[in-house]
Parts: C-alpha cells; sequence; structure tokens
C-alpha cells in the first residue's frame, strides 16, 4: 500500500495523470466525418465562441447556433468593454454589492436602441473586414449560404438584447455578412434567463438541471447554477397564456372563423415550441430531415473523454504546460452515436461550446465525473438517433495565476487572456478546437491553423 502511494505521489508531483484519457485520434479511430456538414453552436462566452469560430472558418462551418453570444470583436480586444458592452457583469456586481442602483446602471453600456445596436454591427463587421483583408479570416462572402439559428431568453440578465441583437444584424444586413433570409431564426421572446433551454425528455434525476425559475424567482447562486434548465413546464404555461394550443376547429387555415393563435401571438407561439434548445439548433442548421429519427436516450458513460494537451502539440512545438494561458483543459469530451462507427458511414459534426462555468469538472456528485453541459445540454439525444457526432472542447478556470480566467470563460476579448490575435486563425483557442475538427476530418487539413 505504502509502495502504491508512492508511485502515485510521484505521478503527481512529475505532472503526470495517473488514469490519462486517450488521444482524439484513438477515440474516433473508425469515424468518418461528412467534412461538408460541420457546424458550431455555443452559450454564453460559448456562443460568442461559436460566431467567432463561424467567421473565422466560415467556408468550412455550415452553420451556427447562437444562445446569449454576441457579435464578432464586441469586447474591441477589451476586458472592460467585455463586461460592460457586451454583458452586465460589471452591474450585476454592482447591485449585488448594494451599490446605489443609479451609479450601478452607469456601468450598462450594451445597446440600448436601433441607432446604437446598428452601430455595434457596423464596427463588427467592419473588423471582420480587417481581418479578411489581412488574411486571418475566412473570405467573409462564406457566411451567405450559412444556417443561423440565434437565441436571446426574454430574461436574461446577463448578455442583453441589445447585444443579441448587434449579432442579427452583423448575419442578416445587406451590407454585412448578407445571410439569406430565409436562412435564419432568431428567437428572442422565450421566457427564460441566462441558461441552456431543455426539455425534460431524458432529464437527469436530482438537480443537475434547474426549473426555469423566472422573476420575481431569484437566480439560482451561480456557483450552484449549471446554466441549464428544464423549461417544458415554463412554455407549456406560456402557450396556454398566449392561446397557442389550438383546438381542431379553430386551427389556422380552419376557416374564417379561426382565432387561435391570435394574429399578434403568432411569433411568440412559434418561438415557445423551441424549448429543446439543441434539436431548434440541429434542425435549424442540418434541416428537419436531420431529425427524422426522434431522439434516444444516452447513458453518461457514452460521452468519451479524450486528452486536448496532446491536441496542442500537432500544431505547435510548445509544451502544452507552457501554452495553459490559452485556458484549456486537459480532458475534452466527444459524442460518437454506434451508427458512426458503421463501415462505409458518414456523420455530421457538431461542436458545441459551453459557457461560463460550465467548462472541465463540473459533475460532482457521488458515483459521477465528467461535465455537464456536455452530459445534458441536449445534443447527444439528437446525435444518437440521427448520426451526429458531438464535439466538447473544454475551457478550465484559472484563478491562482496570470492570466486569470476565474470563470471558465472562452476568449472573446483577449486583454490579459490569450493574445491580441484570439479573434483570428492565430486564437490558441480557435487552432486548438480546428485541430480538434481536423482530427475528426480523418487528419486532412480542412481548416487551415497557422504555425506558432
Amino acid at each position: 500500500m505504502r509502495f502504491g502511494a508512492t508511485l502515485l505521489l510521484a505521478a503527481v508531483a512529475l505532472g503526470g495523470s495517473v488514469a490519462a484519457a486517450p488521444a482524439l485520434e484513438d477515440v474516433v479511430r473508425g469515424v468518418t466525418v461528412d467534412s461538408s456538414r460541420v457546424s458550431v453552436s455555443g452559450i454564453s462566452s460559448g456562443g460568442f465562441m461559436a460566431h467567432q469560430f463561424h467567421v473565422v472558418h466560415s467556408e468550412h462551418i455550415m452553420g451556427a447556433g447562437i444562445v446569449a453570444g454576441g457579435p464578432y470583436y464586441c469586447a474591441h480586444g477589451n476586458i472592460l468593454d467585455a463586461v460592460t458592452r457586451c454583458s452586465q457583469f460589471v452591474m450585476l456586481d454592482c447591485l449585488a454589492l448594494k451599490l446605489d442602483p443609479k451609479l450601478c446602471g452607469r456601468t450598462d453600456l450594451a445597446p440600448k436602441n436601433r441607432k446604437q445596436v446598428e452601430r455595434a454591427a457596423r464596427a463588427s463587421f467592419d473588423e471582420a473586414r480587417r481581418q479578411e483583408t489581412a488574411g486571418k479570416i475566412s473570405p467573409l462572402a462564406k457566411l451567405q449560404d450559412a444556417k443561423i439559428y440565434l437565441f436571446s431568453g426574454a430574461y436574461d440578465e446577463i448578455v442583453p438584447h441589445g447585444v443579441m441583437d448587434a449579432l442579427f444584424h452583423f448575419y442578416a444586413d445587406p451590407d454585412k455578412a448578407a445571410v439569406r433570409p430565409g436562412n435564419i431564426d432568431y428567437n428572442g421572446t422565450f421566457p427564460a434567463r441566462h441558461t441552456m433551454v431543455r426539455d425534460s425528455f431524458a432529464k437527469p434525476a436530482g438537480s443537475v438541471v434547474g426549473n426555469c425559475a423566472l422573476p420575481p424567482t431569484p437566480s439560482p447562486p451561480s456557483d450552484s447554477n449549471a446554466y441549464i434548465d428544464d423549461c417544458q413546464a415554463v412554455a407549456t404555461m406560456h402557450e396556454a397564456r398566449n392561446h397557442c394550443r389550438c383546438p381542431p376547429a379553430a386551427a389556422p387555415g380552419a376557416g374564417s372563423g379561426a382565432t387561435c393563435p391570435p394574429a399578434d401571438k403568432l411569433a411568440v407561439c412559434k418561438d415557445l415550441m423551441d424549448v429543446d434548445l439543441a434539436g431548434a439548433i440541429i434542425e435549424r442548421i442540418y434541416g428537419p430531415q436531420a431529425l427524422q429519427g426522434g431522439r434516444q436516450p444516452v447513458d453518461e458513460s457514452e460521452l468519451q473523454a479524450f486528452d486536448q494537451r496532446q491536441v496542442f502539440g500537432l500544431f505547435s512545438n510548445i509544451p502544452y504546460n507552457a501554452l495553459q494561458n490559452a485556458s484549456m483543459a486537459r480532458e475534452g469530451y466527444v459524442f460518437i452515436p454506434a451508427s458512426c462507427k458503421q463501415e462505409g458511414r458518414q456523420c455530421a459534426l457538431h461542436v458545441a461550446f459551453h459557457g461560463c462555468r460550465q467548462g472541465g469538472m463540473t459533475d460532482y456528485r457521488s458515483g459521477h465525473t465528467g461535465n455537464l453541459f456536455a452530459k445534458y445540454a441536449g445534443y447527444n439525444e439528437w446525435a444518437k438517433a440521427n448520426g451526429i457526432v458531438v464535439l466538447y472542447p473544454q475551457i478550465q478556470a484559472r484563478s491562482a495565476s496570470v492570466p486569470l480566467n476565474p470563470r471558465g470563460c472562452w476568449d472573446w476579448w483577449g486583454q490579459n487572456y490569450t493574445h491580441t490575435g484570439y479573434h483570428t486563425r492565430d486564437g490558441k483557442q480557435i487552432k486548438a478546437v480546428a485541430q480538434m475538427i481536423n482530427i475528426l476530418a480523418g487528419g486532412q487539413e480542412l481548416l487551415r491553423i497557422p504555425p506558432e
């Protein structure tokens, strides 16, 4: 027993791992990804990153789902802008300290009206144009055919609607990305806070998934909030309130007397149908046929961990330890349906970026391990039934050394985090995820990765 303990301590002292996760190449061996069907999505900082990644690699990313994120270069490479113009963290912290609400309100610099929204969208796209000219991102014209799903909860107190509105204009405006009108869905009325909305299908026991509590009920404490909520009961209640559920005689098109749903509630009723957000994102990007197989329950053991540290060595001669300022966790996760391991089968690939406080080891329940977002955000159940590989790259919190990332967020501001090229192909996190996609694409250089 003493000898075994000595070996364990030696392994820890040398920075080793008693049970290191396998390399991604080993985990995905035998899996063939259709390189023309790669997409991304994310929530919160992961929403900012999903959009950022989409802009950088749009020639190979067919679509994006953004939940509570914001437009490219929203923070202008500045941490202060990130927490005042693109989110309300400073204001919320100020109010939590019970300071003067008027004083706190002055820190909310997010867009409030159409003029401010359009100005933010213009600044965002102008930066994208500069990076395109410099050859640091894909040609912006590649965004036009993308399939886009945007979601901003009606009660989101962290990322204001104006920020998401600017993102919509980045994609939709004819003088910007000019994504085709039929290719964008923007859900801005669903009754939810800052959370990954899901329904009750295959919901885990206990309180891992929240219950979609709305104001005036206080938000759960951030240190015990997985930011994943079952909003099915809330959606059902709001459907009844807005007369969305129609009896057969009053169904739309049933005749001139049909009044259900009311004409002024059609958009709201449509948004309430997106209670399964992962499914709504996949359907928008890949089309309804992508969900024809329905959903299947997924055991958490079907999610596989892989060693993210080894990914860095494939595009850099700098050791992982020296690259920890990228704040990448030791392990990432990937869900591979059994059907995707069949010979001759090609599967779509979806990359899901977690939000702040959602990365790394977050499942501390007795007898469990791993990452709650990767397990319970709702993607895997659709993926299992419909042949979609889901990649969950992971960020870890860093609070003991510079650069500080105490909330475990993806880098969408640059300052005091990775570096000034964070929003281009040169970004360390963007490089790492691009390399993961290349591995899943059979080792080909699908996404261009500049050397360190």
